[in-house]
């Protein structure tokens, strides 16, 4: 059922970030969006014959934030989100002209290869969950205006599309922590190395 793992990552984020998050003023805006954004959820915005899911837009703007917020180069920042967007759209149309090639699920499929370019293209956290928020969002833009020309309506930002943001910041999150545990254990083997040296010496 398309729809049902962004609301278990997001319910467990909220879950996550209003208890055991440390209390900041960042703890409280994160749980404001993620909150905001489940209730927002199933409400559109009407464009002519286009459907605007609600929190889709959450989504770029949350992206188009940390972007203004981490200062980038722009002509670096442009090109890797153009980039990631037609990745996006690209495995989209993909999926739809031959889906043989999907033996799993695409969502998961589309979420892992553009998160992965992400973590690849990001030098830090942050950098990756904008490059992902933001060519993600745009990427479905992109995806349903193409398609747009076969269908009567269309709607930006399905279920599928909720569920693959959420898989692929999960994925990033998972990163994350990995390159944190890995960094604690070389610090910690650094110390106990130094600490043998001295005692011998």
């Amino acid at each position: 059922m398309e729809g049902i793992i962004f609301y278990w990552f997001m319910w467990l984020g909220w879950v996550v970030v209003t208890f055991i998050m440390k209390k900041n003023k960042s703890r409280v805006k994160l749980a404001f969006f993620l909150l905001v954004t489940i209730l927002i959820s199933k409400v559109f915005l009407v464009v002519s014959t286009f459907y605007i899911n609600c929190s889709l837009i959450m989504f770029l703007l949350l992206g188009y934030y940390l972007a203004v917020k981490n200062k980038r180069k722009l002509v670096t920042f442009y090109l890797t989100n153009l980039t990631l967007t037609f990745a996006y759209a690209g495995i989209m149309l993909f999926h739809i002209y031959d889906p043989v090639w999907f033996v799993f699920d695409y969502r998961l499929i589309v979420s892992l290869i553009v998160s992965f370019l992400a973590i690849y293209l990001g030098k830090n956290s942050s950098q990756r969950f904008t490059f992902y928020l933001i060519s993600v969002s745009q990427g479905e833009f992109l995806y349903w205006l193409i398609m747009s020309k076969f269908h009567d309506q269309v709607t930006f930002g399905t279920a599928a599309f909720l569920d693959m943001i959420v898989i692929g910041c999960a994925m990033i999150y998972l990163w994350t922590i990995l390159q944190q545990f890995t960094l604690l254990v070389e610090q910690s083997l650094h110390r106990f190395q130094k600490q043998t040296k001295e005692k011998q010496g």
